[in-house]
């Protein structure tokens, strides 16, 4: 049977394993998979010669092991030989046909015949991402899902289309009687082409890569169709709701910000989905000092020392400062501009719950008659209104999640702490003469024994992983350069003849292997 053939079968069947809303009747007892099989040449054999073909995986078993080995499958009978096992089991041996519908055993098909599409395309391109340039998207959202039946007036799918012209059609439809949803309200929308051009582009962008389907059997559905300008349409199914895709469901968040309409299900059913835009985080201590010289006549006993930080978080500006105020005329502060880093350091937030509880102090507390450290937390959210969070700095005075917070900041600073201008070893570097030899002082364990080598690599730096010969057999072993040298060869630190060379840097490839030795 023709590749073209053994094509138009995975990409039928790869849309319908993708369907979530596809039963396990719907898959099993269908005899056309069968008898498409035995037209396309494959063979029923309980998927012995796919396992013989890879017997250190569990690879008709665990899509997950599947996964690691797929891009390295090239026979194509093998591989449709061994969906076809693997659909029979199902088929005639399971208890239930359901079990086919599970993520592991939905996500082997999808992962199978993703592979075998590929394997039979003529372009040599995947079928299952976009190509071309995109001139209409058209995403329809269905929030139907197992539980209690939903009740006439409950909305239960959204479609919108939007054209590179700038036309956006939005139309939402409730439950109605169950047997034909009932339209609830209808949208029309022209955007300027900044806007339009943005939203497709993002769209364009992600679905003309590799798309990881998330699978899910008890909740809502989205499909999507994009048409390019060649009039091709191309379709790709998901489950309605949040992945671990950062982009996807960002995408979700672009499209329902650039709109002003909160209202949409998207990728991820978050209508409505509330964020944090702004949050500004103040801290006072007031030290109350006794000076050893008091003037005479004098009416007070103490001086005040006013101390305050303020970090300042804007999703808008992508921007993130940082402000000591230390005392009169001494200001620092740190401004940092990362484009996409801010939007990162205010996502995971439960909007509802974040900064919400506090235990408080109990009332029988020691306070210091001396100092004072107060705080106030402000937040500036998406839809929801501002929130403002006022306490004494401390464990019970601060909220239960705030340690969470600190550490998320510190981390987002501390990688930005870049610093080469007074950074010791870049200015007191000498740079090498032709006269000289590299020589680079390694370790292979963490505070182990340095030991010298040398190389002709002038790219090799202090800290870069290295391929090494080791022992009397010049064994390959990976070190760690320490530390380098520049002397002539009589000044060398050992003798020129005892000192082993660097064979190369290394490379991804080398940690593939759990073995130290290479």
């Amino acid at each position: 049977m023709s590749n073209k053939e053994i094509h138009k079968f995975a990409l039928k069947w790869f849309d319908k394993f993708r369907d979530t809303k596809a039963t396990g009747r719907d898959l099993c007892e269908d005899t056309a998979f069968a008898d498409e099989c035995f037209a396309l040449g494959f063979q029923m054999d309980c998927g012995e010669s796919f396992i013989a073909a890879y017997p250190d995986l569990n690879v008709f078993s665990d899509y997950r092991e599947l996964d690691k080995i797929i891009d390295s499958v090239e026979d194509i009978q093998l591989l449709g030989s061994a969906i076809f096992s693997k659909w029979r089991y199902f088929n005639h041996w399971a208890g239930n046909r359901e079990e086919i519908t599970l993520t592991e055993n939905r996500g082997w098909f999808i992962t199978a015949l993703g592979r075998l599409e590929l394997l039979t395309s003529e372009s040599g391109v995947s079928g299952f991402v976009f190509k071309g340039t995109l001139k209409k998207a058209k995403l329809i959202s269905n929030s139907l899902c197992y539980g209690p039946c939903p009740m006439p007036d409950d909305e239960i799918e959204q479609r919108l289309t939007l054209t590179d012209d700038g036309r956006l059609f939005f139309t939402r439809y409730n439950y109605g009687n169950g047997e034909k949803y009932i339209k609830s309200a209808e949208r029309r929308i022209k955007l300027d082409n900044e806007v339009t051009a943005h939203l497709l582009k993002i769209l364009e962008e992600y679905f003309s890569d590799e798309f990881n389907v998330i699978m899910a059997t008890d909740v809502g559905e989205w499909k999507l169709i994009l048409t390019n300008t060649e009039g091709e349409d191309f379709c790709f199914r998901g489950s309605l709701v949040p992945t671990k895709n950062y982009i996807l469901d960002n995408i979700s968040d672009v499209f329902r910000s650039s709109l002003d309409m909160p209202e949409l299900y998207m990728f991820d059913g978050n209508a409505f989905k509330d964020r944090i835009e702004k949050m500004v985080i103040d801290y006072h201590r007031n030290t109350k000092i006794k000076p050893s010289n008091i003037p005479e006549g004098a009416s007070w006993e103490f001086v005040t020392r006013h101390y305050s930080e303020q970090i300042v978080i804007d999703r808008k500006n992508e921007t993130m400062t940082y402000i000591h105020n230390i005392g009169t005329g001494c200001v620092v502060e740190r401004k940092y501009c990362i484009e996409g880093g801010i939007d990162s350091l205010l996502e995971g937030y439960d909007t509802d719950e974040f900064l919400n509880t506090i235990e408080g102090n109990p009332d029988d507390v020691v306070k210091n008659p001396l100092e004072t450290k107060d705080y106030t937390i402000t937040i500036d959210f998406l839809y929801g209104k501002q929130r403002v969070i006022t306490g004494t700095f401390d464990k019970y005075g601060l909220p239960e999640d705030f340690p969470e917070l600190a550490n998320n900041i510190i981390s987002f600073m501390q990688f930005y702490e870049i610093n080469e201008i007074l950074d010791s070893s870049l200015y007191g570097k000498t740079l090498r003469r032709q006269s000289e030899l590299i020589f680079c002082n390694v370790i292979f364990e963490e505070y182990g024994k340095e030991y010298c080598y040398l190389t002709d690599d002038d790219t090799l730096e202090k800290g870069d992983l290295v391929i090494v010969p080791v022992g009397h057999d010049n064994h390959r072993s990976i070190a760690r350069i320490s530390s380098i040298e520049y002397h002539k060869k009589e000044e060398a630190p050992f003798p020129i003849e005892r000192i082993k060379k660097i064979i190369r840097k290394c490379t991804d490839k080398d940690f593939e292997s759990d073995d130290k030795d290479i």
